[in-house]
């Protein structure tokens, strides 16, 4: 067991970490629940950005307290990142991230980062662009700090018990931490192994047993390693390139067909915000022939395959678009359903 935890990350501290304005709210998990306030000023003479300093702040707390902080959470400030609650109750479980995902390109973009938490049948969903999540994760890693967790506090989970509170949101970031689990910016799971150390280990073994075999076993030891690390990379490659590959010739064929449904059209700017939103939430089980404007009403008229996935379409029109959606006429022809949609924008 001593040789198991001697490979494992060093756990240590865990320090929840809530900014509102000239304060920082600490929640510090050892044996037990320690919470601290400190006043925060930004030095405007300082070329540090205001991220920069406030990782600087928390890690001088940290040194000046001796604290051994291995794992960082923290909670935004509500506003920093783009927040959307509402009830999904006709949505299976698997189609709740592609609605995340297509929630968070309409809103940020593409290059989004985003999370989401389901409590009952409401889901609260946030994003943020992923140049501001690497300047938090920048900015920590300059201060010796590991950052473990991004979000903001899910309003979902505010109640009588829980109230919002500058402390229960520090708190709140410690439980993020401790326990992997969302929401979380960061989709990845916190390794427990010290691969560094293991990488160091696994160095010395193999010098030491290069001095006690013959020449020949190590060359044979070493192309062997080679080739296996060439074909990893070589399968990671390829992974990587299908999937860019598939998401790009995705992109092509939505743009395709987004254009073909519009043609023609006169398209004020009145509408252009909303056509667009309507553009981004194709799934590729819809195909959109016709798009329609008169006035504040959009008329859809398209086709599906499945009459589950006219109702998924239907609920993401009204969760993300306008909730005055209403399916005019559906009739099926040869194994296809043909549809008509109205979308009313007050």
């Amino acid at each position: 067991m001593d040789l198991i935890n001697f490979f494992r990350e060093d756990l240590g501290e865990i320090l929840g970490v809530y900014h509102d304005e000239d304060k920082i709210f600490l929640a510090r998990l050892t044996d037990t629940l320690e919470i601290a306030e400190f006043t925060f000023e930004i030095d405007l003479n300082n070329k540090s950005t205001q991220i920069e300093q406030l990782a600087e702040k928390i890690k001088l707390i940290c040194d000046q307290r001796a604290w051994k902080i291995s794992r960082v959470g923290l909670i935004l400030r509500d506003g920093t990142a783009a927040t959307f609650q509402t009830e999904f109750k006709n949505i299976p479980e698997s189609e709740i991230k592609n609605a995340v995902k297509i929630w968070a390109t309409a809103n940020v973009g593409k290059e989004a980062r985003y999370t989401s938490i389901k409590v009952g049948e409401e889901i609260f969903m946030e994003a943020l662009p992923v140049s501001i999540v690497e300047e938090y994760i920048s900015a920590f890693e300059k201060s010796s700090l590991t950052l473990c967790a991004i979000t903001e506090f899910p309003k979902i989970l505010a109640d009588e018990d829980r109230p919002p509170t500058p402390f229960n949101r520090a708190v709140f970031a410690v439980d993020i931490v401790k326990n992997n689990k969302s929401p979380n910016f960061f989709s990845a799971k916190i390794s427990t192994w010290n691969f560094k150390r293991i990488a160091l280990t696994a160095a010395a073994i193999f010098f030491i047993a290069l001095a006690g075999f013959s020449a020949k076993l190590g060359h044979d030891y070493y192309h062997a390693a080679t080739r296996a690390e060439t074909a990893h990379n070589r399968f990671n490659a390829q992974d990587e390139y299908n999937l860019l590959k598939s998401n790009f010739d995705a992109d092509t064929a939505q743009i395709k067909q987004f254009d073909a449904a519009i043609s023609k059209q006169n398209i004020n700017s009145k509408n252009l915000n909303a056509l667009v939103k309507i553009g981004k939430i194709f799934d590729g089980k819809i195909i959109l022939d016709k798009i329609k404007t008169t006035g504040e009403t959009f008329e859809l008229e398209g086709v599906t395959e499945s009459p589950d996935a006219l109702k998924l379409y239907l609920n993401r029109l009204k969760n993300f678009i306008s909730p005055k959606v209403k399916l005019k006429n559906s009739t099926e022809d040869d194994g296809q359903i043909i549809f008509s949609i109205s979308i009313i924008f007050s």
